[in-house]
């Protein structure tokens, strides 16, 4: 096997969105962790999954509240990224979200918002892969945020005609 550092350069090369996800923790806190592996799963039924190391606060999170809201994080929330890697406890000061219909945090901006039922969780390596089930989503027009080479960046400009 390559070594780690190289192995997490060369994934790396692969663009992927942010999201931040959220949740409510054991005492009806809100909790939010940003993450780039979230990934649609199937059109019927809806489904999400996204990636959480086993034996972090996000996973024992997940695996209490069963419900989370997957926020997808426009150009213009990069600070919202890096909050949301910081302290716990700050995680949440000044940022504005809303609750949803089971009170879990939409975080207000992002360019789409899906609220999932934990269905399974599968153990990959030191990973999960949470799938989700979509019971509420919505979205408006707005470029993201990327996350390439270690880096936020933003997309450019991209071929709507292929």
């Amino acid at each position: 096997m390559p070594p780690k550092p190289d192995l997490r350069h060369a994934f790396g090369r692969f663009p992927t969105g942010i999201a931040v996800v959220t949740m409510l923790d054991g005492e009806g806190m809100p909790y939010g962790a940003t993450i780039n592996s979230f990934v649609s799963v199937s059109m019927a039924p809806p489904m999400i999954s996204w990636n959480v190391v086993r034996g972090s606060l996000a996973h024992s999170t997940v695996s209490q509240a069963r419900r989370f809201v997957i926020n997808v994080l426009a150009k213009d929330q990069r600070s919202l990224a890096q909050k949301m890697t910081g302290p716990v406890a700050e995680r949440f000061t000044d940022v504005q979200y809303r609750p949803s219909e089971w009170g879990l945090p939409v975080i207000d901006g992002t360019l789409a918002a899906f609220e999932c039922n934990v269905h399974s969780m599968v153990t990959a390596g030191d990973h999960d892969i949470v799938l989700g089930i979509i019971d509420h989503f919505e979205h408006r027009e707005g470029r993201p945020l990327v996350y390439w080479q270690g880096a936020y960046a933003t997309a450019a400009q991209y071929d709507t005609q292929g």
